[in-house]
């Protein structure tokens, strides 16, 4: 369920993107370009699936009651990553010829290789929740947005729910769940997977896993 809840306030965000894009679109344009970049096979096709197709659904929703955005209909294609890395950003290159308004990568290994492409292909990088937990500063990564959490702000959330659970009093410098430790501390060790280092990213070492991503 909490998986499902940040999809959907994923795609409340989206519409809030989307606004004022639709009316940089021209009239010569077919529609609103997204690509779609899902697993809907591979280890994580369980949770994939049904996030591929909540964003189907909820597109075809605003197209059929709304005509769009700003009367520009939503047009989008899938490509498949199963969840891996080289994969998503083969997805990435093949489609954005197609002038996407932003990519949604959906994992954090896809999202550091795509974040030192954004600023020179001039598409946005939408990780709600995920990915690079330094990208929330926009003075140095202005393509990038995370909004409204990233790790580090769900961790600190986490905590404090289960501190009121256990009526404890929250402890400071409390060490971050360790299943969500791994994904995104890997990718800062690994140059080869998180691609060229950005200014103000060299302190972010935030928890993640690819369950979470």
């Amino acid at each position: 369920m909490k998986r499902a809840t940040r999809v959907l306030i994923g795609l409340a965000a989206l519409l809030a993107v989307f606004g004022p894009l639709a009316g940089a679109v021209s009239a010569q344009s077919q529609g609103i370009f997204i690509p779609l970049l899902v697993y809907r096979t591979g280890p994580y096709a369980p949770s994939g699936i049904p996030i591929a197709n909540g964003f189907v659904d909820y597109f075809n929703l605003v197209n059929e009651r709304d005509g769009g955005i700003n009367g520009v209909k939503l047009i989008w294609e899938e490509c498949e990553t199963q969840y891996d890395t080289k994969q998503g950003v083969e997805c990435y290159e093949r489609l954005k010829s197609k002038n996407p308004v932003l990519v949604n990568p959906y994992s954090t290994g896809i999202t550091y290789q795509l974040i030192p492409k954004a600023a020179v292909d001039k598409i946005v990088v939408f990780s709600m929740g995920y990915g690079m937990t330094a990208a929330a500063d926009g003075r140095w990564f202005p393509w990038v947005f995370s909004f409204p959490t990233t790790y580090w702000t769900r961790e600190a959330q986490g905590q404090e729910d289960r501190a009121h659970l256990s009526q404890q009093p929250l402890r400071q410098g409390s060490q971050p769940d360790a299943r969500r430790v791994g994904e995104e501390v890997q990718l800062r060790a690994d140059p080869a997977r998180r691609g060229p280092s950005r200014p103000g990213a060299e302190g972010d070492v935030a928890p993640g896993s690819p369950a979470q991503s």
